[in-house]
């Protein structure tokens, strides 16, 4: 019986056309810099990390088979493209079945791979992997108007591709699969509640195992891109920039399938068991999201986890289902019953970059409406100074700032009745702002909000030493704008204005209006 057991799985095993036991080389490679004319993306690098981790973990790809590369020149990637090409034709003449796979998360533009200031043209990038010594050639790529590397005959925008099932182990797949995140006129988006871009986020999720539609602990490329596909145009349907399609380029010789990750091997598992219903989001000990499950009564399905720690939520109606669990050795089943439910105000959940501070130093001008303030209390004044502010901390686009400011100068005081007077002033002022901001093409931006900021005024009448030196202090409300242009990857140049109130209650109660105009350059900090 035993014998019979072994001669059936073996040959069971040697019908599998899905290149199990294939020696697989990866190059994973992120940059969230694309040089002039883009803005920086915020999870490139991570994308690319969570990639690179899941290949070598589920993925059949050997540490020393792998290659990651974060912020690198397009030189280093065709070299590193090249090298791992080399060792592929070595494992081929060895009788090996060989696996090439290319992931690319960052910017592209104008038919190029923006690696920071220096461009792979897409189509070399394709031709590179048409040619490429390996028997199955895999190009995954999340970026703007990737599609265009698809552009020859066979190029679709389906959910799905039509995989011929192999009857034997000699009618395995030979040849190139491209998908682009996006087609040639469309952008690629990141999301700030995922903390991901959404194409990378899903088809993460789906090698995990949320794509194994058939149960069988595979996740095939068909399976990959038909999760990835529909997850991504679902999601992506009611953002202000529309539904992301992906497309792709199947051109596979032979029969039958590419298993991506098997997730037997895994040593920690989610299982969510078949009365579970609903969308599953996955967090990990920092409180970033790896992976979503989609679940419809019925099925089961199963993440491949490392072991650790993780939270897990669920939005039920006008609430959330939260649990904490542990993963070690053996699978683990996440059941509603086991989680406790948070009003929505408390998810756990945190974005995947946190916030992001920067420096201006502004010098300009301040005036008051009033010719009598103006002449009088409080003479224009030139100011110079600096402002710490921080995005994204409170709010996707929120920015909230502290600044302070310095001036003075020599004025003459005209007061009804008297003759001028001259003076030297002294101005300290300072306040706390919060504003949106609205990107306005790749390099502009706009932003609109409040602030409450404090005035001291102090002047000497040098020439009159009988009159006393004067201190004046306020609060003052106002409302701010500002438009800023990036020329550099983290500098910005800022036109400001502000817009402030001033009741004056000395003598008699006056309410002042004044305006503050100031030019500056801005710095993004790197943490």
């Amino acid at each position: 019986m035993r014998s019979a057991r072994t001669i059936c799985a073996a040959a069971l095993l040697a019908a599998l056309p899905a290149l199990a036991e294939a020696r697989r080389f990866a190059l994973v490679v992120g940059d969230t810099k694309g040089g002039a004319g883009t803005r920086p993306l915020r999870y490139a690098e991570r994308d690319a990390r969570r990639m690179h981790a899941i290949l070598t973990r589920l993925g059949g790809v050997r540490p020393e088979d792998a290659r990651l590369l974060t912020a690198a020149t397009a030189e280093e990637v065709r070299s590193a493209l090249g090298d791992l090409a080399s060792r592929a034709d070595q494992a081929r003449a060895r009788g090996d079945e060989t696996v090439l796979l290319v992931y690319y998360s960052g910017h592209a533009k104008d038919g190029d791979l923006r690696l920071g200031d220096t461009r792979m043209p897409l189509v070399e990038l394709r031709d590179a992997l048409r040619n490429a010594p390996a028997d199955v050639r895999i190009g995954l790529l999340d970026s703007c108007q990737s599609g265009a590397i698809t552009r020859a005959k066979g190029v679709r925008a389906a959910p799905a591709f039509d995989v011929q099932q192999a009857q034997a182990a000699s009618t395995r797949p030979r040849g190139l699969v491209l998908i682009a995140s996006s087609s040639a006129d469309e952008e690629s988006q990141e999301s700030d509640e995922i903390g991901a871009s959404f194409f990378t986020h899903y088809l993460a999720s789906g090698l995990l195992g949320d794509a194994d539609a058939s149960g069988d602990g595979k996740v095939t490329l068909a399976e990959a891109y038909a999760y990835a596909y529909a997850r991504t145009v679902g999601e992506t349907a009611e953002t202000r920039a529309g539904a992301q399609h992906p497309v792709y380029l199947y051109d596979l010789g032979g029969a039958g399938d590419v298993v991506l990750t098997e997730l037997a091997p895994a040593r920690g598992a989610m299982v969510f068991p078949a009365s579970a219903e609903g969308v599953y989001v996955v967090l990990d000990g920092s409180r970033r999201a790896i992976a979503e499950v989609a679940k419809a009564r019925g099925d089961q399905r199963r993440l491949a986890l490392a072991p650790g720690d993780y939270l897990v939520k669920k939005r039920d109606g006008d609430s959330l289902l939260v649990g904490s669990f542990s993963l070690a050795d053996g699978p683990v089943e996440v059941a509603d019953g086991r989680l406790s439910r948070r009003p929505l105000s408390d998810d756990p959940q945190k974005g995947a970059s946190g916030p992001r501070w920067s420096v201006l130093g502004a010098g300009g001008g301040q005036f008051f409406f009033d010719s009598a303030a103006r002449n009088g209390l409080f003479p224009p004044a030139v100011l110079a100074g600096a402002e710490l502010g921080v995005r994204d901390d409170l709010g996707h686009d929120l920015v909230w700032a502290v600044d302070l400011a310095v001036g003075g100068g020599a004025a003459t005081l005209t007061l009804p009745g008297t003759t001028p007077i001259p003076e030297r002033f002294f101005e300290l002022t300072g306040g706390a702002s919060l504003w949106r901001d609205f990107a306005v093409g790749d390099s502009w931006t706009v932003s609109v909000g409040a602030r409450v900021a404090f005035l001291y005024l102090g002047r000497t009448f040098d020439n009159h030493p009988e009159l006393p030196s004067q201190n004046f202090f306020t609060l003052t409300p106002g409302l701010t704008t500002a438009v800023s242009w990036r020329f550099a990857e983290r500098w910005s140049a800022v036109a400001r204005g502000r817009l402030n109130y001033l009741f004056y209650n000395v003598d008699k109660a006056q309410n002042l209006g004044y305006a503050e105009l100031a030019l500056g350059v801005d710095y993004a900090l790197g943490w």
